[in-house]
């Protein structure tokens, strides 16, 4: 493998990486889907199994229990080996709901290990193991309206500004 495919496939790996965060906070399941192939396995200590049958229960549950979502991706180390790397990835996660009239957010801290593998050209998640290092839980002492009051707003679906600019399919598409 010569230093062209490593620098490649790790901005591949990275692509996959920003996908799967992404299809999480817009709640697209086929977006969300491409970052795994077909058979991949994904382990959360309370969810394990297929990763495609996670995504349609993980979808679900996001939409209903909270306003918004926000995945973080911070440093990764990639460790590639042919068709075949080991991923690690720092990553923190924001959940915002509304309980019982109290606004809270919900803070995540973690490691996403993976194993990719490039099938046909295109390197996605076989396996996943998500670790988690400390969650923190905070009341929002201020009205959300109030605080984004003039921002541009953020859509949970498919017609969100970014779809605008970030086709999954088609010519212009970004790398799958």
């Amino acid at each position: 493998m010569d230093q062209l495919d490593v620098l490649w496939s790790e901005r591949e790996i990275r692509i996959v990486l920003q996908r799967y965060c992404r299809g999480l906070d817009r709640l697209d399941a086929e977006l969300l889907k491409s970052a795994y192939h077909e058979d991949a396995h994904d382990d959360r200590g309370v969810i394990r199994g297929n990763a495609h049958a996670f995504v349609d229960q993980i979808l679900p549950i996001l939409r209903q229990a909270y306003t918004g979502t926000l995945h973080t991706l911070h440093g990764s180390t990639i460790e590639i080996d042919g068709d075949t790397a080991g991923v690690e990835t720092y990553c923190t996660a924001y959940h915002y709901l509304e309980r019982d009239g109290v606004k809270r957010v919900e803070q995540y801290a973690g490691r996403y290990v993976d194993r990719f593998e490039r099938r046909d050209g295109a390197w996605k998640i076989a396996r996943r193991l998500v670790l988690n290092e400390w969650n923190l839980v905070q009341e929002v002492p201020l009205d959300p309206a109030e605080a984004q009051a003039g921002f541009n707003p953020s859509l949970r679906d498919r017609t969100d500004a970014s779809y605008q600019v970030l086709p999954l399919n088609g010519p212009d598409a970004p790398t799958l």
